[in-house]
């Protein structure tokens, strides 16, 4: 909607908003939308830096804001958070309607120019002309790989970046991400679950349509197993349960890693423990298989399927194909497969220009300086990002205990979810940039 204006409270935080212009790269196209951010300046004093926490693929929670990791440098290093809601996901929409010619304006791209004129806004807002701030990007998954290519676009405009388990190199067949699902659970649970898929392949092949309507029946699917492209379908839904475990291994989710493989090891039947644990995950709704939901062009909120996958579909990939020689996923969830999903969801040819998005960004070799990398050795997006160190100043900062994201969040004490040392040793390295950021601007 544009130029039109809107407020709304998360969590009891205000949420304000910047008219961010919609094309950067057209001088003479003047058109705005409103756009959401969050300030959280408790305990800013002057000269602090400013922690800029960048929104991803989906609403902007004010909680970035109010606890985590980047509140509690705010509070050590009496900093002030802003975080910026990307465009076109949550309620920074430009638009009415997710048509494919409204979402030309959706790119990595557009969204790192949208930095440099809110950041003049904060400085004028808030009376920063005369304060000298540090300005220090923040991101995780997407928005860790934005946080990077901020400091690589706009070197004098941000002057340290923290890029959390980052997928920094675009990817059309990217067989890693299960292969490295499958290397983290482990031989015995991977034996375990090569059990249960065992018998869904068995029923899948049952020539009478009977292990069809079983399947339905165990998984609770919305729809029925009555085609070809539906049970392509489920073969490309049904192992989103060991994609979820893996990536997300923490205390603080449904169903992290250790605990799908010792559920698995309990169970006598693999295959009914599979599909329960699968249901549980959907959270009591029935299994939705279609591609329906990214065909809504209708803009609200919560729909942010249909803007990911143009993303996707247009610059990243990240196609998650199955590798070969594996007992669990499919073969036919290969590349072809990826693009009917994007020819479908968009009803036009469409295809990732990956080697672009590399070039621009420079992919797992970028031309920058002042950032710290973090990833979970085990999570499956790793082997996109940055495992090593760049140079003095570009640092990677592996952990093994946990999956994606883990030192952005809430420290925990308690001894359910308690945060793991090597994750804590992470967030104290994370410190250490970003103080040494801070006294080489003073």
């Amino acid at each position: 909607m544009i130029n039109e204006k809107g407020t709304n409270e998360l969590s009891g935080s205000e949420a304000k908003w910047f008219e961010q212009k919609l094309d950067h790269l057209t001088p003479l196209d003047t058109r705005t939308f409103q756009q959401l951010y969050y300030v959280n300046d408790t305990y800013y004093q002057k000269g602090g830096p400013i922690l800029l926490f960048l929104g991803g693929e989906g609403p902007l929670s004010s909680l970035w804001v109010k606890e985590g990791l980047v509140l509690n440098l705010a509070r050590q290093f009496n900093g002030m958070v802003v975080a910026l809601e990307h465009r076109y996901y949550g309620q920074s929409q430009p638009f009415s309607a997710f048509t494919v010619s409204n979402l030309k304006y959706l790119s990595s791209l557009q969204a790192l120019h949208d930095i440099p004129s809110f950041r003049r806004w904060i400085i004028e807002e808030y009376d920063l002309q005369d304060d000298n701030n540090a300005w220090i990007s923040f991101g995780c998954s997407y928005s860790g790989s934005l946080s990077l290519w901020l400091r690589n676009k706009f070197p004098n405009l941000i002057d340290g970046a923290y890029s959390g388990s980052s997928p920094v190199q675009a990817e059309l067949n990217y067989a890693q991400y299960d292969e490295t699902c499958e290397e983290a659970l482990g031989y015995s649970c991977k034996r375990y679950i090569e059990m249960a898929f065992d018998q869904i392949k068995e029923l899948l092949n049952d020539k009478s349509g009977n292990g069809l309507n079983e399947l339905e029946s165990l998984f609770y699917t919305c729809q029925k197993l009555d085609s070809p492209t539906m049970v392509k379908l489920f073969k490309y839904n049904v192992i989103s349960l060991i994609q979820f475990s893996v990536q997300y291994n923490n205390a603080k989710v449904s169903f992290p890693r250790n605990e799908l493989c010792l559920q698995m090891a309990r169970a006598d039947d693999k295959l009914q423990q599979y599909a329960k644990m699968t249901r549980d995950l959907m959270g009591g709704e029935c299994f939705d298989l279609s591609l329906d939901s990214l065909k809504v062009i209708a803009v609200h909120p919560e729909n942010n399927g249909r803007t990911w996958w143009w993303q996707k579909a247009t610059e990243f990939a990240y196609y998650k194909n199955s590798p070969s020689n594996s007992n669990i996923f499919f073969p036919e969830i290969n590349g072809d497969f990826h693009n009917w999903v994007a020819n479908q969801v968009f009803d036009t040819n469409i295809a990732p220009n990956v080697n672009y998005t590399n070039m621009i960004y420079g992919a797992k070799n970028p031309d920058v300086s002042n950032v710290i990398i973090t990833n979970g050795v085990y999570d499956p997006w790793s082997k996109l990002s940055i495992l090593k160190d760049l140079s003095p100043t570009v640092t990677s900062v592996l952990y093994s205990s946990s999956g994606h994201c883990a030192p952005v969040y809430p420290v925990s004490e308690e001894p359910a979810t308690k945060t793991p040392q090597d994750v804590l040793d992470a967030i104290q390295k994370i410190q250490d940039f970003v103080q040494k950021i801070i006294e080489t601007k003073a």
